[in-house]
């Protein structure tokens, strides 16, 4: 391992870490494929493709970073456990590409445009579009399965495994609760600021962030003091994630993020920053935020608009002060129970101050 005074390496080995446990199992689960059906190992292959796209790893970091400030020795366990969840973040942005009929993910054409345009050239132009949406769905579930498979071949004990399968299973269902609310509001009337919040919180604090420490948490079941610390800090991140999140997804460009900030415009996604800046404008600038949040027809000059209003309301600038604030309370929350003193409490320190 690299230097303890060096983070950024110390974060870079973890990654590494976790892809080499990834590619070693579903290397694995190729094999299975191609015995059961050798065409099928190519669901396989797509999911290592979009793993392999890029992607920060933050679920599994913080899984095994929680894990580790909680007390629990390195091993391939927690690794595999971790990398588990990487692969049901594959499943959530395949299935959440085909739901947001999205343009982009980390920079290349989503995965069901890229298989429908393989489709078309193939000569089958008439299925193309539903061949790309099966098949992704496909993929994505296959991811699912696997991520379990992973986590329970991971080498935990019966009984280490019942506990973190408890927050598992909470914060997938909390994901599909809020991606659920976040379909059936998109496109309709203004969202009130807290709806806009309660979505935000199921399906991306808590799936991204405190789902992923409660499970390394549960997976080394660490002391009260520590455990209370370290759901303190996934609290504060969580917020602070959704909230860097919103503020990229409309104002930084697709090179940045990897996605395309125009298919959340035309599709009306309700955002806590959407509502708060309708929430805090004149009635002329709320009534141009609604013509065109959610307008199919929504231009990239329309998406200059909204960005426009969303500043001049003062939205941009509370939600990126909350988000320095609730980073510093994240930071604090390490500290005050000198989870700081050892490399696991620094990496999540850093973590937390990479959303600044």
């Amino acid at each position: 391992m690299p230097p303890d005074d060096d983070p950024q390496a110390l974060q870079r080995a973890l990654r590494q870490s976790v892809d080499a446990a990834i590619a070693a199992f579903l290397a694995c689960q190729r094999e299975r494929m191609c015995d059961l059906a050798p065409a099928s190992a190519a669901l396989v292959d797509m999911i290592e493709l979009i793993i392999g796209g890029g992607g920060k790893r933050l679920r599994p970091m913080l899984c095994y970073l929680a894990y580790r400030a909680g007390g629990g020795p390195d091993g391939p366990e927690i690794l595999r456990a971790a990398a588990s969840l990487e692969l049901l973040h594959t499943f959530a942005i395949l299935h959440d590409d085909v739901m947001d009929q999205a343009v982009l993910r980390r920079g290349h054409p989503a995965l069901h445009r890229r298989l429908a345009d393989e489709r078309r050239a193939a000569g089958h132009p008439n299925d193309a579009d539903a061949y790309g949406v099966s098949v992704a769905v496909l993929a994505g579930d296959l991811a699912l399965v696997l991520s379990d498979a992973m986590m329970a071949g991971s080498g935990f004990d019966k009984e280490t495994l019942a506990r973190g399968l408890v927050p598992l299973e909470e914060m997938r269902v909390q994901a599909v609760a809020g991606q659920y609310v976040d379909i059936l509001e998109a496109g309709g009337p203004s969202t009130a600021p807290e709806e806009a919040a309660r979505i935000a919180r199921l399906k991306t604090a808590g799936y991204s962030v405190v789902g992923p420490v409660a499970v390394g948490m549960a997976l080394v079941d660490p002391l009260p003091a520590v455990a209370e610390a370290l759901a303190r800090y996934a609290r504060a991140v969580g917020e602070a994630f959704f909230l860097r999140d919103e503020v990229l997804g409309l104002f930084a460009d697709a090179e940045e993020t990897g996605k395309d900030a125009e298919s959340d415009l035309r599709r009306g996604k309700p955002t806590t920053l959407i509502a708060d800046a309708i929430a805090r404008s004149p009635v002329a600038r709320r009534q141009v935020i609604e013509g065109l949040w959610g307008n199919p027809e929504a231009t990239v000059a329309d998406l200059g608009i909204i960005r426009e209003i969303v500043e001049a309301s003062g939205a941009l600038g509370d939600a990126t002060a909350a988000v320095r604030r609730l980073v510093d309370e994240a930071v604090e929350s390490l500290a005050a129970a000198s989870l700081m003193d050892e490399a696991p409490g620094r990496l999540l320190a850093g973590l937390a101050r990479r959303l600044r």
